[in-house]
């Protein structure tokens, strides 16, 4: 098998070891979670993280409430008439997300105070569920929410804002649990694999301080302008048993294992990849001249400045096209793809390019450098067979960067 189908191959192995349903089970096979259970799973892999605790027969649950992200409802769910499954949008809230907000704090109130419940968390629930603090409307929160992405602030950034205008993020939903029974169990999405930053911590205490100097000014007086809500004293969380079941060193490690199974010289790279995609590239290409042959792999999650009007594209396919230039010609494979299965605003998960793809760009007369400053990436990659598409996984744990270099 060839070099790039032996990356795609490693990339999907990395993304196998953190599936949502995968994860669950694992955890419950070693951890027995009974009593009346009401199951709530948000984010992208809410899906298939619900269906594992749903099929597993040694759990028993009462009713639940899934809210996934549109084309992530996984089929198995079905044949359970217990459980209500709703789809909503990502990256931007919509009014969708007001509404699933609004069932999500029902059905908790639905409960007795005997019941308990088990939250399946994962990346996208801070778009996908949504109840506003008064005097903030939804199109300011949209407005808001596209200039946080567009200008390349990271997640916790963006999180940190989105919990200042929720009644539910920055741990405020422990307001509606009372004194309830909650497990969590959580798919990591963010650095450090904090819980109060995935999916902005519904069901964590925070102490929701910002730092006003990481924002712009218009950013800025949008805060000065609604008074937030704040999350319950610490002691209103003791009822409250988080754990993190799968995260980014979960992935590296599965595709470190799987690299030498394919015999590659494989290394680890344990710094965490953020920033700009442009610098990013400098990075890469700089170490991939000096490094040992073999694979490399990372993981993180970068950001992109976005024009007025991008074209098709996301962080990772902007990162593989800029890296498509810079190993221009030389013998090197490079990798960037979202865990999740989508990039962006796109159905594709990222790119995958080396040393002949700006070469099958040319002679398909695309102007490297316009697609580039377009942010329209997507288009450049498929036209020069270099995207990476899986469809939605059923997992998030940010984005897995592999390079094989001979």
């Amino acid at each position: 098998m060839s070099d790039k189908n032996n990356i795609k191959e490693i990339f999907l192995a990395g993304v196998d070891r953190v599936l949502g349903y995968n994860a669950v089970i694992k955890y419950l096979e070693g951890n027995s979670i009974s009593g009346n259970l009401n199951l709530v799973s948000i984010g992208k892999a809410g899906s298939s993280m619900a269906l594992a605790a749903l099929d597993h027969p040694d759990v028993k649950i009462n009713s639940g409430l899934v809210i996934t992200k549109r084309d992530h409802l996984e089929e198995g769910l079905k044949k359970y008439s217990n459980v209500k499954c709703l789809e909503s949008d990502h990256p931007t809230p919509s009014l969708t997300s007001l509404e699933c907000g609004n069932e999500l704090i029902n059905f908790i109130n639905s409960k007795t105070e005997k019941d308990e419940f088990l939250f399946l968390i994962s990346g996208g629930g801070s778009s996908l569920v949504e109840l506003m603090v008064d005097g903030f409307g939804l199109d300011e929160l949209m407005i808001l929410t596209e200039a946080l992405l567009s200008r390349g602030y990271n997640i916790n950034d963006i999180n940190a804002i989105r919990k200042h205008f929720s009644q539910i993020k920055g741990g405020k939903l422990a307001s509606f649990i009372k004194n309830r029974k909650t497990t969590v169990l959580a798919i990591s999405d963010v650095p450090f694999d904090d819980p109060k930053i995935i999916a902005s911590g519904p069901l964590s205490y925070d102490d929701l301080k910002i730092n006003l100097d990481s924002y712009e000014d218009d950013i800025v007086d949008k805060l000065k302008s609604v008074k937030p809500i704040s999350c319950p004293d610490v002691n209103k969380f003791s009822n409250i048993d988080t754990h993190v079941i799968a995260k980014l060193d979960d992935a590296k490690l599965a595709c470190k294992v799987h690299g030498k199974k394919l015999n590659y010289d494989t290394y680890l790279h344990e710094n965490f990849i953020e920033g700009d995609v442009n610098d990013l590239a400098d990075y890469f290409s700089e170490f991939l001249d000096n490094c040992e042959k073999g694979l490399h792999i990372w993981g993180g999650e970068s950001s992109v400045q976005l024009p007025e009007n991008p074209g098709r594209g996301g962080r990772n396919q902007q990162l593989a096209l800029l890296m498509a230039d810079k190993i221009r010609n030389e013998d090197i494979i490079f990798l960037s793809a979202g865990t999740d299965g989508t990039d962006g605003p796109t159905n594709d998960a990222g790119g995958l390019v080396d040393g002949n793809t700006i070469s099958i760009g040319t002679s398909n007369n695309l102007d490297y450098k316009t697609y580039v400053k377009n942010a329209d990436s997507g288009n450049y990659l498929e036209k020069s067979d270099s995207l990476v598409t899986t469809g939605p996984t059923g997992t998030n744990v940010m984005d897995l960067i592999l390079a094989i270099k001979k």
